[in-house]
């Protein structure tokens, strides 16, 4: 579930894409559920190298039998990564907006495998006392 803070305008939740908006199409052999399945280390990962993105998956799409989108409402960019419900080497995928999303998770899903899939035990949390309030990093595994 997300955070209020993380809850984005409903438009980027809605039907997309909408009036006025020309996704960039193409198709991926990777997997939408790799990025966002089980694998919790991925997700991890992804989360924190993808800053301001969330996902959702949405099960009732008209155009597809299974879709993850991709959104970050700060710059209305947004994903979809399509199942057709009978293949699993391609998937249908439409971006638009600033940031290509999908591109992102892509790249940092293959950085992810490249390091070595870290669990989550491998990110290291540091709490920073920054005058009056507390400033917190994380740091990412990386090659």
């Amino acid at each position: 579930m997300l955070m209020r803070a993380q809850q984005v305008g409903a438009e980027l939740r809605g039907d997309i894409p909408h009036a006025g908006q020309e996704p960039e199409r193409s198709t991926t052999s990777l997997s939408p559920w790799a990025v966002a399945g089980s694998d919790l280390d991925a997700q991890m990962y992804i989360g924190l190298r993808v800053p301001g993105a969330w996902h959702m998956w949405d099960t009732e799409p008209d155009t597809a039998h299974t879709r993850l989108r991709l959104a970050d409402g700060r710059t209305d960019s947004w994903a979809c990564v399509d199942y057709d419900g009978q293949q699993t080497s391609a998937f249908a995928v439409s971006q638009y907006g600033a940031r290509k999303l999908w591109d992102e998770v892509a790249r940092v899903y293959e950085e992810y495998v490249a390091v070595g899939r870290p669990g989550v035990d491998r990110h290291r949390l540091r709490i920073i006392p920054d005058g009056r309030s507390t400033r917190l990093e994380v740091s990412v595994p990386t090659a």
